[in-house]
Formats: C-alpha cells, sequence, structure tokens
C-alpha cells in the first residue's frame, strides 16, 4: 500500500518517520521529495580495474567534494554520488521507492532502480546518472529525490552496512560476499 501525503504526515507526527530538518514542504502527495546535501563524490581516477570482491573499501577511489560556489557540476555521460540533506529513520514497517524528480530526469539524468529497507536511519547517497551530452547543475538544498513510501506486510530491522552514514558515503567492498 503506497502511503499518501496525510499518511506520511501522521507518521513523522508520531515520530515513527523521522526527517531532520524536516520542512512541510518536503512531504508531497504520494511522498517525499529529499533535497541535494553539500557534498558529493566522484572517481579519484579513470581507466583502473575495480573489482568489488577485491575490496573491503572503495573509499580511496573517490573524490568527496564540497559544493563549490553553492553548485554541483555532472559531467555528461558520467556519475556522481550525491547525498540528500535530509537525514532519515524509516519505521519497521515502511520501505521507500526512489526515483529523480521526473523534471530532472527530463534534463537526461537518472537513478538506478534504489530502495530504502525498513529501519533504515541515515542520509540517503544516491547515483545520479547524466546520460546527456551536456553538463547538468544541481544546487544544495534543491528538491531532487522523490522517494515513494508503501507499507510492508510485517516488519524488519535493517542489519546493512550504511545504517547510521553520515554525509555521502562511497559503496562499501563486497570482500567477504564472493565466492
Amino acid at each position: 500500500m503506497i502511503l499518501a501525503r496525510g499518511e506520511i504526515l501522521k507518521l513523522i507526527k508520531d515520530g515513527s518517520l523521522g526527517i531532520e530538518p524536516f520542512t512541510e514542504d518536503v512531504v508531497r502527495e504520494n511522498g517525499l521529495d529529499l533535497r541535494v546535501g553539500n557534498e558529493y563524490a566522484i572517481y579519484a581516477f579513470e581507466n583502473q580495474v575495480i573489482d568489488p570482491c577485491e575490496l573491503e573499501s572503495t573509499r580511496h577511489l573517490f573524490s568527496i567534494v564540497e559544493a563549490k560556489d553553492g553548485r554541483i557540476i555532472i559531467p555528461p555521460r558520467s556519475f556522481a554520488l550525491l547525498t540528500t540533506m535530509e537525514y532519515v529513520k524509516f519505521p519497521r514497517d515502511v520501505i521507500g521507492f526512489c526515483n529523480l524528480r521526473s523534471t530532472l530526469a527530463r534534463y537526461g539524468l537518472g537513478v538506478p532502480p534504489t530502495i530504502i529497507d525498513t529501519g533504515f536511519e541515515g542520509n540517503i547517497t544516491i547515483e545520479v546518472i547524466n546520460n546527456s551530452g551536456n553538463y547538468v547543475v544541481l544546487r544544495p538544498g534543491m528538491r531532487f529525490l522523490h522517494v515513494v513510501l508503501a507499507k510492508t506486510i510485517g516488519e524488519a530491522k535493517y542489519q546493512g552496512k550504511y545504517l547510521g552514514q553520515r554525509g555521502v558515503t562511497p559503496p562499501k567492498g563486497l570482500k567477504g560476499e564472493c565466492s
């Protein structure tokens, strides 16, 4: 069941769904519009072989950058890891489906299918892909990520490696998970 604005506001009011900082305009008709944070990550090197199964950490592969002049510029046919301004805390029976706001998609930007798991807590780090042949500018504080919330049947506690992340978080390696 997808949650509409009224149900989302109830979850926020009763403390089940946490959003910090919270402004009511974040809550839309059928989800949340989260805002671009002040930092982002891009690859520090090019033409490298990256094997997630051999890495425990990939932080050294990325440069974490503060937005300069209030702008984040994503080059053509490239991507950046962005973070949300908001720190969210999801209930154990609500899941989030992430999409880019359609206006931004019309400029050639996209995000891969991304789910915010039940019980997740932290800033959201998400890959924003520029599929166009142009540089696209995003600005900290602009609404960019639409999150559709849905109730799950039953509860689950998130125990993943990104619990409590703050700011942009590069991928963690998969060493130990691969055969």
